[in-house]
């Protein structure tokens, strides 16, 4: 793999790891609510590559519920996200998760597969207890193909230290993650998306989500 590349990819590895370790500014728009307070299905008014990201993760069943924001959005080289979650909730303490991310031009240079492998050593460098990995197989979609696991950790810190955009270093007890992962490989770009759970820490062989219930968890809000 060229050396750019490896750079960007795990530039953007880093900033999917648990929002407690992200430096950058939340998003902040008129209307952030990702439907309006009647939840119909009209559109809000978003960054153009934030509507490609959610037209984009509709394929795989990723849309967040009506009544969340967008909290979250950045542009980082040719690496670009968006993070959802519950309306009432903060970046810095949140109990749901949707993050969607594309990587330019990334398709022809690593497999789905390595990827989500990549993002779990990452979360070995910021677990505090097991991770939980289970690869779920593969998938295509409009022509598309995709990989599916289940990536999470058993004690997850939540610690945020002081920049232009936090006040004051805090941290909040630790806490259990876990979420669906899915990572697409387009004509050009790589896509993942994942949606994730923030729960009170759990033991390792008794995950709150796994193959026999994450179809149940990507159905509901």
């Amino acid at each position: 793999m060229k050396q750019f590349t490896a750079i960007k990819l795990w530039l953007g590895l880093a900033c999917l790891v648990p929002c407690a370790v992200l430096f950058a500014k939340p998003f902040s728009s008129i209307n952030t609510l990702f439907g309006d307070d009647n939840q119909s299905l009209g559109k809000v008014e978003m960054p153009k590559d934030v509507q490609q990201l959610t037209d984009f993760a509709s394929k795989f069943g990723f849309l967040p519920p009506l009544s969340w924001k967008l909290a979250f959005s950045e542009m980082q080289g040719d690496m670009f996200m968006a993070e959802f979650i519950p309306a009432n909730e903060s970046l810095n303490d949140w109990s749901g998760l949707v993050c969607m991310q594309g990587f330019k031009g990334l398709a022809n240079d690593i497999e789905p597969q390595k990827f989500l492998d990549g993002m779990a050593e990452t979360y070995k460098e910021h677990c505090e207890g097991k991770v939980v990995y289970n690869v779920l197989g593969t998938s295509e979609v409009e022509g598309l193909d995709a990989v599916h696991g289940i990536l999470g950790c058993t004690v997850m810190p939540n610690i945020h230290h002081a920049s232009i955009f936090v006040e004051k270093d805090f941290s909040t007890i630790p806490k259990g993650e876990i979420g669906y992962f899915t990572v697409v490989s387009g004509s050009q770009d790589l896509y993942l998306i994942h949606k994730s759970i923030r729960v009170a820490v759990f033991r390792e062989n008794q995950p709150p989500l796994d193959a026999n219930n994450y179809r149940e968890f990507m159905a509901n809000p």
